[in-house]
């Protein structure tokens, strides 16, 4: 196939689409970044709060156990009801 000159108005439209495709690659990037980031914080949260709810059970497991049991006993009465 032989190389033919592009006229301006497609090399105009060319740079304009791939500008518009930077662009847009730019900001997915950026969004990955930042999804990143927010399941970071995210996993340390959930880290801080297991560490809570362990030292929570083993100061008074007995009163952890009861409070499991009524979850319990509750998600229980409500799959009940759903049937």
């Amino acid at each position: 196939m032989a190389n033919k000159k592009q006229s301006p108005k497609i090399l105009g439209i060319r740079q304009r689409t791939h500008n518009r495709v930077d662009k847009i690659m730019d900001r997915a990037e950026s969004i990955g970044k930042s999804s990143k980031e927010r399941i970071i914080r995210q996993k340390e949260r959930v880290i801080t709060m297991r560490e809570g709810i362990d030292s929570y059970i083993q100061k008074k497991p007995k009163r952890s156990l009861l409070i499991a049991a009524g979850i319990g006993a509750i998600l229980a009465i409500l799959m009940i009801r759903r049937r």
